[in-house]
């Protein structure tokens, strides 16, 4: 039997080869995009997602659909393709720039914790722009298509990665009957982050500059990508201060690129919130947590899925 090491060394290889191919195919779709042939370049894109997903698992497909929200179509990847008994449902929601086949490739660190359905932000992928590009409006878009698409399920995970994590808290205020727990994958509360911004900035530039992505960057993270320069500094807090539900906050190790960076960002953090879990972090990873470390990030999931039983207070998080 492959140890876990050794199995996502080979996960990582798979992935990395296909990387060359998975770029050109998404330079082809954003072409079909571009060149008004949508419908064809939606069904290529959500093929690209099943494709990475293989590179990984072989025994899991996936399913593409655009689902309308308040104002705006949203691409959906569900993972697997078919719901299986039984099983708890997680809405995904990514961060900045995130690619759908990249972003159901980390998504698969918890596939077998849950029903999987990952949602594109807004302006990405075959999702639509909306108007008003603030935390709230994205959350409100979100909050819409469960009310379309999973409007009978109850108990339900957010899993926010990086920005989708703030997009989740809000989301969970808006439906509290419906969202159980909220889990945090790096989410920067302090922003602009340097060290985020910095990165976020360069990968801005390399994918082609759109024009959407740089409105997300000044009007939510307070920056421009186009030089880097901060325009202001947010904190968020009061999105954990007001959770009505139970949130797990996962951080990657490497401070210098972690959405928590500081000690004062989490001191601020516990008394907004003082029963907000968060685990040790996690070792070996920076931004990236589902990507470096899936089966530290499983563990530190696990904590919270064993903490307490639906409708009990979330536990005081471990000093």
């Amino acid at each position: 039997m492959q140890s876990c090491e050794t199995a996502q060394a080979a996960a990582a290889q798979a992935l990395a080869a296909a990387l060359p191919r998975m770029t050109e195919a998404l330079g082809r779709i954003n072409r079909l995009f571009a060149g008004g042939h949508r419908q064809a370049a939606v069904a290529q894109f959500h093929a690209l997602a099943a494709m990475a997903i293989r590179t990984q698992r072989d025994d899991l497909d996936c399913s593409g659909h655009v689902i309308h929200g308040e104002t705006i179509d949203i691409s959906v990847c569900r993972i697997p393709a078919q719901p299986r008994p039984g099983m708890p449902i997680a809405v995904f929601l990514p961060g900045l720039l995130a690619a759908l086949p990249l972003t159901a490739v980390r998504a698969l660190a918890f596939a077998d914790l849950f029903d999987i359905v990952l949602c594109e932000l807004p302006g990405h992928g075959a999702s639509g722009e909306v108007a008003d590009v603030s935390i709230e409006a994205f959350a409100a878009e979100y909050a819409a298509l469960i009310g379309t698409a999973l409007r009978r399920a109850a108990s339900l995970f957010v899993i926010g990665e990086s920005l989708g994590g703030l997009i989740a808290l809000a989301l969970a205020r808006l439906r509290p009957d419906q969202v159980r727990d909220v889990i945090l994958l790096d989410t920067p509360f302090h922003l602009p982050r340097p060290d985020l911004a910095a990165w976020i900035g360069e990968a801005w530039r390399s994918t082609g500059r759109r024009p959407y992505a740089r409105r997300i960057c000044r009007v939510i993270m307070g920056f421009d990508p186009a030089d880097g320069h901060t325009e202001r500094v947010t904190l968020h807090d009061d999105l954990v201060r007001n959770a009505a539900c139970r949130c797990l906050l996962i951080m990657g190790s490497d401070q210098r690129s972690s959405g928590i960076a500081s000690d004062t960002d989490m001191v601020a953090l516990r008394a907004a919130n003082p029963r907000l879990l968060i685990p040790p972090r996690i070792c070996g990873t920076g931004h990236a947590v589902l990507l470096d470390n899936p089966a530290g990030a499983r563990a530190a999931l696990r904590t919270l899925i064993a903490s307490s039983e639906p409708g009990r207070p979330c536990p005081a998080s471990p000093s």
